[in-house]
C-alpha cells in the first residue's frame, strides 16, 4: 500500500500562511506548488487522504516560498502548524497531560492521520523518548527531517512550554529517528 496523509496538513498549512503572511504569500505559495495539487492546495478537504507526494511536493513549495528557503522560519512554521492542527478543546486537555501519555498515543495518532507503511515505536526514558518512525516514503528529505523534530516539539510543548528540545538523530530514505527531551 502506498503512504497517504490526511487533508488536515493542507487545511492547517493554509490557515497558517493566510493567518501570518496573508492572501497574498498565500496566493505565491499556491503558485509555487506542482500544478498537479494546486487545487487541492487552495481548497484542501480535512478528511480526505492524499498521496504522500503531495506532502513532499508541498513541504518543498512551502519552504522556498513561504519560508524563503530559511530552515530555522520552517522549522518554526511547522512547530506551529502543530498547534493549530489541533482544536483549541484538544489542547486544553492536552495541557494537563503529560508528555508520556501523549507520546504512548502517537502510534494510534499515526495511524489516523496516515495510511500506508509508517509506523512509529516510542521509546520512554527518564523526562525523555526515542521516537522511531519506520517505512516513511521521503524520510531523508531535507523538509521531512526539519518537520519531524518541529513538529513533535510543538505537539510535546503543549503540555510541557518551551523546555521541551527535539533533534534528529537519525534519517536515511526510510526511517527517522527523533529524540526528545524535556
Amino acid at each position: 500500500m502506498r503512504s497517504e496523509v490526511k487533508g488536515i496538513w493542507f487545511v492547517t498549512a493554509r490557515r497558517y500562511v493566510l493567518q501570518e503572511y496573508g492572501q497574498e504569500a498565500f496566493d505565491r505559495y499556491a503558485a509555487a506548488v506542482p500544478e498537479y495539487i494546486r487545487a487541492d492546495v487552495i481548497d484542501p478537504v480535512m478528511s480526505s487522504w492524499y498521496p504522500e507526494e503531495m506532502l513532499r511536493d508541498a513541504l518543498t513549495a512551502f519552504h522556498a516560498e513561504v519560508c524563503g528557503g530559511d530552515d530555522d522560519v520552517f522549522s518554526k512554521a511547522m512547530e506551529r502548524c502543530s498547534v493549530l492542527g489541533v482544536h483549541w478543546f484538544v489542547q486544553m486537555l492536552v495541557s494537563v497531560a503529560t508528555p508520556e501519555y501523549l507520546l504512548r498515543l502517537m502510534p494510534a495518532t499515526l495511524r489516523i492521520s496516515r495510511r500506508g507503511p509508517v509506523r512509529v515505536h516510542v521509546q520512554m526514558g527518564d523526562r525523555c523518548a526515542t521516537l522511531r518512525f519506520t517505512g516513511q516514503p521521503y524520510a531523508g528529505d531535507p523538509r521531512y527531517r526539519l518537520a519531524t523534530p518541529a513538529i513533535i516539539r510543538g505537539m510535546l510543548g503543549l503540555c510541557v512550554g518551551p523546555t521541551i528540545a527535539t533533534h534528529l538523530s537519525y534519517a536515511d530514505s526510510s526511517t527517522q529517528v527523533c529524540e526528545a527531551r524535556w
